[in-house]
């Protein structure tokens, strides 16, 4: 008993002060980023956060420290958001979106670094998706990649030509050895261009493409290093 109240007032000394605000979350409701457009929601846990559905908008307000299951449907299908509502009251999200008709493209990690980590082979996935519907040769490297993140919780908008991982569903930094806490999770991203070097030549691939990527949690050794 004594161990487990230790444990709880260790946890919480960094939760000491903050106040708690009620925060509003607005979530899209359209095809791009549930792969349904919702008519009604259900929110397991109405002690955690409150929500409604308002046209192209969906909105969350948190109540309470804690998460909870949201059901979105459209009638026929559904879609699941993972609620977490932080002690400061801001409210982070998890989408897992109805994937049947989505362009999907299965990523699997990788060791680097002489095995010592774990990397998510994004690159490499997308890669075989435009290899796949003839973007590019495998004699090709992608050199820069253009996207819009949907779902920022796993991965944000591409920056400076990169794949750039997000934040965990609590709204914690993903590190290079957390990249696993990924794994069996969905991300949909927009994606306005790519960059390819072909024979020594930077060639643009103008492709207005919504690609869902599937995170396994299959792991591949190889020595190459990821973008």
């Amino acid at each position: 008993m004594l161990k487990q109240l230790l444990e709880n007032r260790i946890v919480n000394r960094h939760y000491l002060g903050l106040t708690f605000q009620q925060h509003v979350y607005e979530l899209k409701n359209c095809e791009e980023v549930l792969g349904v457009k919702a008519k009604s929601l259900h929110i397991e846990n109405r002690h955690i956060a409150v929500g409604y559905i308002a046209d192209d908008s969906i909105f969350f307000k948190s109540a309470h420290f804690g998460n909870t299951m949201v059901t979105l449907t459209d009638g026929i299908h559904q879609a699941i958001v993972q609620l977490f509502v932080q002690h400061s009251g801001e409210i982070c999200i998890e989408v897992k979106p109805y994937i049947k008709h989505a362009n999907i493209v299965p990523v699997y990690f990788r060791t680097i670094l002489a095995d010592t980590a774990i990397a998510i082979d994004l690159k490499g996935a997308l890669k075989k998706f435009l290899v796949t519907h003839h973007y590019m040769i495998e004699a090709d490297t992608i050199m820069e990649v253009h996207y819009q993140s949907m779902h920022p919780y796993v991965l944000k908008n591409s920056y400076a030509g990169h794949f750039v991982l997000g934040c965990t569903p609590d709204g914690r930094q993903v590190t290079g050895a957390e990249e696993y806490t990924l794994a069996n999770r969905i991300a949909n991203l927009k994606f306005s261009h790519i960059i390819i070097q072909q024979q020594g030549i930077p060639k643009l691939i103008a492709l207005n493409i919504l690609l869902t990527f599937v995170i396994t949690n299959k792991i591949f050794v190889t020595n190459e290093l990821s973008m």
